[in-house]
């Protein structure tokens, strides 16, 4: 499982662009859910951010802490911070977007891990983990996906 260290923004950019090199070719094929954990403030909004710009989406993304979910092309933001019953995740059309073979991305996405694994078969989901290195600035990043 790859664990790199990222001391800025940038880096957790580089990140980003180096998982979509290896994922972009399943776009359009299933959908792809991103599976975001770690503690506040350690790199998911950054990445998620890096990742959309990656993907060439040029309007501003923000994290959907109240509103839950936030749509741009083909690129689906989930917040589940909030989320008080997995369920909620579905009401806001999960299915469809899976369906739609979106790129999902799902900050605080252990919240509701069940719901995730349920779409294995349709989707390829990538679990990423965020936590705190020894400086202030660093942050390790490792992930594994489920194709």
């Amino acid at each position: 499982m790859p664990r790199p260290i990222s001391h800025s923004p940038q880096e957790t950019a580089k990140i980003a662009q180096q998982i979509w090199a290896d994922i972009q070719s399943f776009l359009g094929q299933k959908a792809i859910i991103i599976a975001l954990g770690g503690e506040l403030g350690s790199g998911k909004t950054t990445f998620t951010k890096a990742l959309a710009h990656t993907m060439g989406i040029k309007d501003l993304v923000v994290s959907p802490t109240f509103t839950l979910h936030e749509e741009y092309d083909h690129f689906d933001h989930i917040d589940a911070w909030r989320v008080e019953d997995p369920s909620e995740i579905i009401a806001l059309g999960l299915e469809k977007m899976i369906e739609n073979k979106r790129v999902i991305v799902i900050e605080w996405a252990e919240k509701i891990k069940k719901e995730i694994d349920k779409f294995r078969s349709q989707a390829m989901i990538i679990w990423i983990k965020f936590e705190y290195g020894r400086a202030v600035s660093e942050r390790l990043v490792s992930w594994h996906d489920l194709k």
